[in-house]
């Protein structure tokens, strides 16, 4: 079992300390959790996805054992939902779920599949469910019950900055589990357009060196920041080549080798 403390990406501690230091935050929370019901969404799954289990859509099952155990979490329920968006999401607190849509099922080959789970897995063990899913639901509009008055746009913004930047601990969670960032770097190039049913010669070293440009571009002028800042203010999702590259050089670090025994 690896401390989720150890692989926690720095911009998603800062960013959840800028996030809880915001007036209003603590409001939103309460405020929430006052309306919101977790079994409600537990009710909506049961009804209307598919469980997986050792006797139903089992190979997914079966995957998650070996993730949960290196993580050091118990394992959460998983569903399969009809969605054509290749798409994963963990939500609730108490009794984490974590849900697959039959899109991603369809884009990715099999072998990636682990990876999407120990991605969200690693949500969990870095414990976060609870804001992550007050934050999807209410930014999404799903249940404001008034809270959107509370939610200025300084805040708003930080929130989604938060959740970007806990992708990056949960990309780090996956590569600890695959043992190398090679299956994540795959992932992030399938679900960015190249998913199963396309037959062409793809380069991760290609569209990492395309994130590296990205960077460039965006260092050279305050008005290439003030895009990126407008195209990402509103995304919960980092941009996938940046994802492939902060994955690779996490994987080469010392931090991981050390954590690994390499």
């Amino acid at each position: 079992m690896i401390d989720a403390n150890f692989y926690m990406h720095e911009d998603d501690k800062k960013a959840l300390d800028a996030l809880k230091s915001f007036p209003g935050f603590t409001a939103i929370i309460k405020g929430f959790f006052n309306n919101w019901n977790e079994r409600q969404a537990r009710i909506l799954f049961m009804s209307s996805y598919i469980k997986a289990s050792p006797t139903q859509f089992s190979k997914y099952y079966e995957m998650l054992p070996p993730i949960c155990k290196k993580l050091g979490i118990e394992i959460p329920d998983l569903y399969i939902s009809q969605d054509v968006v290749p798409n994963a999401f963990t939500t609730g607190d108490e009794h984490p779920s974590v849900v697959l849509t039959s899109g991603l099922l369809k884009a990715l080959p099999e072998y990636l599949i682990p990876t999407v789970l120990a991605h969200e897995c690693g949500h969990i063990a870095c414990k976060h469910v609870l804001y992550r899913t007050v934050g999807a639901s209410i930014l999404a509009g799903t249940y404001l019950f008034g809270l959107g008055r509370l939610m200025s746009l300084p805040l708003q913004v930080a929130f989604y900055y938060w959740m970007r930047c806990s992708e990056y601990s949960a990309d780090r969670a996956a590569i600890i589990c695959d043992g190398g960032s090679e299956k994540l770097n795959e992932l992030c190039i399938r679900l960015s357009g190249y998913d199963k049913a396309i037959d062409a010669d793809v380069s991760p070293e290609e569209f990492r060196n395309q994130g590296l440009a990205y960077r460039k571009y965006i260092k050279e002028s305050k008005w290439n920041q003030t895009l990126e800042f407008l195209l990402l203010h509103n995304r919960t999702h980092p941009f996938m080549a940046v994802r492939a590259l902060e994955a690779t050089e996490w994987a080469n670090s010392i931090q991981f080798k050390a954590m690994m025994g390499k």
